[in-house]
């Protein structure tokens, strides 16, 4: 019986919250199968300084602790909740369990699990989470400008967009909606619904440009996720609460695209006034069944528009 085959057996004998050495895997480099309550999954030991969090369409990839036997195992484990699909997930876990000549790739996994897991995305054809991680970061990096200069009480609450609101972030005073574009050469950004965007006084559009630079910089204006959210709770900022709204978009904590470093080039901000390109169902003819009109996606050219430059110093 070849690896793959005994996985398969051993999740169709699996109890809820129970794991089962697998035989074909080795005895000295010994992995398992288990039954959550909501998924299967397959696990090794790593050593307990490894914190992985990651997660892509059913499957994810992470290490916790589990007991077996009585003990309690520190495990990286790769699980799915397609539970229908458990024989054909039985083969990719096959793989992750493999151990290679002379136990090269569990040793290569077990010192680097990332690299598994990077490849393993690439290959299935993984969608970039690029605009997910900084348009994260552009909203975070506006609630320090704003708690910074404009309003000492604004917490993590005044953070709206994760919370499926229109605008991003809304305080008493002030209502922005933040556009984080990678693009150097120009301004253009996408507005995505009728209610994003309102001509009320208190409005602002504020447009980021970032910089993805991999590995930490020397230099001011350098930040990640992680960075921005313990400079935030520095500032007062609930840190529980954010790290709650950055995994509802996605985003786990202890997940490498959390710590991907960028530098901020150029931050603006655009008052939303009468002389701003804004469509709503009130700009199309009164003999027109506003009604029908579910939603308005457009593209706006920011150059030329009024603003104002925010000078933002991120040590």
């Amino acid at each position: 019986m070849n690896i793959a085959e005994e996985i398969r057996n051993k999740f169709a004998s699996l109890t809820t919250n129970h794991a089962i050495l697998l035989e074909s895997s080795g005895g000295e480099f010994p992995s398992w199968a288990i039954k959550f309550n909501d998924a299967y999954a397959t696990a090794i030991e790593v050593e307990e300084g490894i914190k992985i969090n990651e997660s892509f369409a059913n499957v994810s990839y992470f290490t916790d602790y589990f007991t077996i036997e009585g003990i309690s195992k520190h495990l990286l484990i790769l699980s799915s909740s397609e539970i229908r699909l458990r024989n054909e997930f039985a083969g990719v876990c096959a793989i992750f369990l493999e151990l290679g000549d002379d136990n090269s790739k569990r040793t290569a996994i077990q010192k680097d699990p990332l690299e598994w897991w990077i490849n393993w995305k690439e290959l299935i054809g993984n969608k970039s989470v690029d605009s997910t991680v900084h348009g994260i970061l552009g909203e975070l990096i506006t609630l320090y400008w704003m708690k910074r200069d404009l309003a000492e009480d604004i917490t993590a609450s005044n953070w709206t967009g994760p919370d499926g609101k229109s605008t991003d972030i809304v305080t008493s005073t002030k209502k922005a909606e933040v556009k984080t574009s990678l693009i150097k050469y120009n301004n253009i950004v996408t507005i995505s619904s009728q209610f994003q965007l309102e001509t009320v006084s208190s409005m602002s559009l504020i447009y980021i440009k970032l910089e993805e630079i991999g590995e930490l910089a020397p230099g001011v204006n350098i930040v990640s996720i992680d960075k921005i959210v313990k400079i935030l709770s520095e500032e007062g900022l609930d840190e529980n609460e954010l790290n709650k709204k950055i995994n509802k978009m996605g985003l786990k904590q202890n997940s490498m695209d959390r710590k991907r470093n960028y530098r901020v080039l150029e931050m603006n901000e655009y008052p939303v006034n009468e002389k701003f390109p804004l469509l709503t169902k009130e700009s199309f003819k009164d003999n027109f069944d506003k009604e029908r009109l579910l939603q308005l996606t457009y593209k706006i050219e920011l150059a030329g528009l009024e603003s104002n430059k925010i000078i933002l110093t991120i040590d």
